[in-house]
């Protein structure tokens, strides 16, 4: 849950952002040219619940790159190491190091004041924040009633984050997960659920996320593994799932996203939110919020399902329920859900990035290259034979896993082909 599908996790460099590029693959050549997007200033929309300000963005952000949801306060970050926090501030869950507010330390553990700069990417939490910082250490901030923002002695080599109600996960380079926290809370009955209790087996993972009460994560072989809270079948996976590219956690329930941009969901269906839409399909991004969802298409339109009780109030502000989309939320490039609000980062085009592509060889009837890639993105090669033909065709999606990432397009006619990455 509460999760964005973040734009910084390219190479540890803020610059490195949601991939739309071009480059040409000539018979037996790599690159021989790259072509690129200009930055767009992207623009943070929220919508839904509203009664502390959570989705209503400070007017003074912009370009922003990655955004974060939790259950009452909204974080974003603009690449430069300066985070902003709006919404609810009752236990310090909105002074983010170099953001709008004051920085008061909670406790003594709670060092956010040494998360000032370099950081990497953020991930909100129920009531906290947490900022992944370049050295692949992490920071937190907020509530820390559960030990959520305790973050363990000498953990390094973090290369993604994810915050639930009361705790979190954190996965490193060596595909090993570490969590914190634990599953006391103040919204049902105070019990620990080993939402925290990582599996003693668990490797090669490659996405982490943290849900209300439970965990879920994906492995390198497209399977996943959940744990935790038990009770509407959120910590169960579906017989015969697999094939899975991204996962997201709400309070009780999961999706998870497939190669060909269709979404499988299980686990609490109170509001419907299991229930996925006709129109949630060519998806590369989603996220499962306390009690709704969102899903980010290709063409950077937005699907919303499940509960929709609140909307926005305000001056001059669209009032929509968190699972009703406004109308002005178009050209998205991430997405994050939190408990009764959504957020959008939405522009005239994605921030651009070059990437060096390897490996290029034409094997007599198809392609393949290799791309650099990182663990908890979802990647998608599009593909036509000419730089002036405007129809582009695409390949299935695929999770990247740390490092590099080989690639095979099978549906090559000749030697030459032009190809746009894009990176959720």
């Amino acid at each position: 849950m509460l999760q964005s599908r973040n734009l910084s996790e390219d190479g540890f460099n803020p610059q490195n952002n949601r991939v739309k590029q071009l480059f040409r693959v000539i018979f037996f050549l790599t690159v021989i040219s790259s072509f690129s997007n200009a930055p767009a200033a992207n623009q943070v929309i929220g919508w839904g619940r509203n009664d502390y300000h959570q989705s209503v963005p400070p007017a003074s952000i912009t370009n922003e790159i990655a955004i974060g949801a939790g259950l009452f306060h909204s974080l974003a970050w603009n690449g430069s190491g300066k985070v902003a926090g709006w919404g609810d501030n009752s236990v310090g869950q909105t002074n983010a190091p170099g953001g709008f507010t004051s920085i008061v330390p909670i406790s003594a553990t709670n060092s956010i004041t040494n998360i000032v700069t370099n950081i990497f990417t953020v991930a909100s939490g129920g009531y906290h924040g947490l900022a992944l910082l370049t050295n692949g250490t992490v920071g937190a901030w907020g509530d820390f009633s559960a030990g959520q923002t305790d973050v363990p002695t000498n953990l390094s080599n973090v290369v993604s984050i994810s915050g639930g109600f009361y705790h979190n996960l954190a996965l490193k380079s060596d595909g090993t997960v570490t969590s914190w926290g634990t599953g006391t809370n103040n919204l049902q009955d105070g019990v620990d659920y080993d939402q925290a209790l990582v599996p003693s087996n668990l490797s090669n993972v490659v996405a982490v996320c943290a849900g209300g009460w439970h965990s879920l994560v994906l492995k390198s072989d497209g399977t996943l593994t959940a744990w935790g809270r038990n009770n509407v079948g959120q910590g169960s996976i579906p017989a015969g799932l697999s094939n899975i590219v991204a996962i997201s956690a709400g309070a009780a329930h999961n999706l998870a996203l497939k190669p060909n941009g269709t979404v499988t969901a299980w686990g609490d269906n109170t509001y419907g939110q299991t229930n996925i839409p006709v129109a949630a399909s060519n998806v590369v991004a989603i996220a499962a919020g306390g009690w709704h969802c969102l899903a980010l298409r290709n063409d950077g339109s937005v699907v919303a399902w499940g509960d929709n009780d609140y909307p926005t109030t305000g001056t001059n502000r669209v009032v929509s329920g968190q699972a009703t989309v406004p109308v002005n939320v178009t050209n998205v490039s991430a997405i994050a859900a939190g408990g009764w609000h959504s957020l959008a980062l939405a522009g005239s085009g994605p921030p651009a990035a070059h990437v060096a592509i390897t490996n290029v060889h034409w094997n007599s009837n198809y392609f393949t290259l290799s791309i650099p890639a990182h663990n908890g993105r979802v990647y998608q090669i599009e593909y036509n034979n000419s730089l002036t033909n405007t129809v582009w065709k695409t390949l299935p999606l695929v999770a990247g896993v740390e490092g590099t990432l080989p690639v095979k397009d099978f549906t090559a006619t000749n030697a030459a082909r032009v190809y746009r990455m894009r990176q959720w």
